[in-house]
């Protein structure tokens, strides 16, 4: 089995922390949470099959690449990991935690579902196009033009574009498709703290909340008029959320309870 591209920080500890990116995106979106957790964790950030780092193999199927997050957890973590994920790598965090869910401890699911919300056929169909349209001027400019006007610094929306036109089509296609459409059964006893956008369908603001009753050490929240990329906007707010879940921080200000 081939080996996913992977980044380590800090020192090796029983406190990990494996940060999993969203979909077009890269282990370069977790700079910031990097800096600031670093010195009390051991940080790994991947790059998923057909993004950044790990472009040479193209993504199959949620079952072959949790398999690769599980053979790094047992080769690179001491102990049990936290999990942070968004998107993608949200919808990556819940397959983990219907396969392997006694290999992981905390996890944060950020814009992720455990069933197909409503639409999904036609976020389907604009990802087709969108694959083979994704590094034309146009969409980049319609990119840049969207997370500049959701307040996403200029810096963070460059780096997002150039990792989305990094992607391999396939990939890009297959991944974002197949997270359209996971359905999961899922059983678990890991503290989960379920975060979204408000602007976010309702299916999968009712999947946080159902999930989030799982067991009594989990929660839910989201971010006011924001919606499934609000992580870009206000990355601040999520790494006090971290800060919150895994260290007993304050919650943060501007997120609501579900």
């Amino acid at each position: 089995m081939k080996e996913l591209s992977f980044k380590e920080y800090g020192q090796a500890n029983s406190q990990t922390i494996i940060f999993i990116h969203a979909t077009g995106s890269s282990s370069h979106m977790w700079k910031d949470h990097v800096a600031a957790l670093q010195d009390d964790f051991y940080c790994i950030t991947i790059d998923l099959p057909g993004h950044g780092d790990s472009r040479d193999m193209e993504w199959t199927n949620f079952d072959e690449v949790a398999e690769m997050l599980v053979q790094i957890i047992k080769t690179r973590v001491q102990g049990k990991p936290h999990l942070v994920g968004l998107s993608l790598g949200a919808s990556l965090t819940l397959k983990l935690l219907e396969k392997e869910a006694k290999l992981v401890d905390r996890v944060i699911i950020d814009g992720a579902s455990h069933q197909p919300i409503k639409g999904y056929r036609k976020i389907i169909a604009l990802v087709y196009i969108l694959s083979f349209l994704k590094n034309t001027r146009l969409v980049a400019n319609l990119m840049s033009k969207m997370m500049r006007e959701d307040g996403v610094p200029e810096e963070k929306y460059q780096q997002f574009i150039l990792d989305m036109q990094q992607t391999t089509r396939k990939s890009f296609r297959r991944a974002m498709s197949q997270a359209n459409l996971l359905k999961l059964e899922l059983s678990f006893e890991n503290p989960a703290f379920f975060v979204s956008g408000e602007k976010e369908s309702e299916t999968l603001h009712a999947s946080h909340r159902l999930l989030a009753q799982k067991n009594p050490d989990s929660d839910c929240a989201y971010y006011p008029d924001k919606g499934h990329a609000w992580l870009f906007s206000d990355v601040d707010t999520h790494i006090q959320l971290v800060q919150h879940f895994l260290q007993g921080a304050p919650f943060p200000e501007k997120l609501k309870g579900c």
